[in-house]
């Protein structure tokens, strides 16, 4: 009785893993970033400054409509500006026309 009872409370914590592990959020290999011809790009809106390029990506600031951001290269899917953050490092802000545009270019 106690065998059976430990068998099922065991495959009942297996079940909950599985279950558990598919909800939890999967950390992606680095982002493959392209070159572009874009070297500023301006909010349009408030926009959110993230660790990566999904939205799934902690926010760890916000450009205000109309500012400027110095960008150092572009996701493979073209949907992200990586950007220079504005305390150094790298960051990356959406590339959708309605939240942000490019606005300088290299020579």
């Amino acid at each position: 009785m106690k065998t059976r009872r430990l068998t099922s409370v065991l495959v009942a914590l297996a079940v909950l893993a599985i279950a558990l592990s598919s909800a939890l959020p999967v950390h992606a290999a680095p982002a493959a970033v392209r070159g572009t011809p874009v070297t500023q790009v301006a909010a349009l809106v408030n926009l959110n400054i993230r660790t990566g390029p999904s939205r799934h990506h902690a926010i760890v600031g916000l450009l205000w409509p109309g500012q400027r951001a110095t960008v150092t290269g572009l996701s493979d899917d073209y949907n992200w500006w990586r950007i220079r953050c504005p305390w150094g490092g790298t960051c990356w802000i959406s590339a959708s026309p309605y939240y942000s545009k490019p606005v300088a270019w290299r020579r």
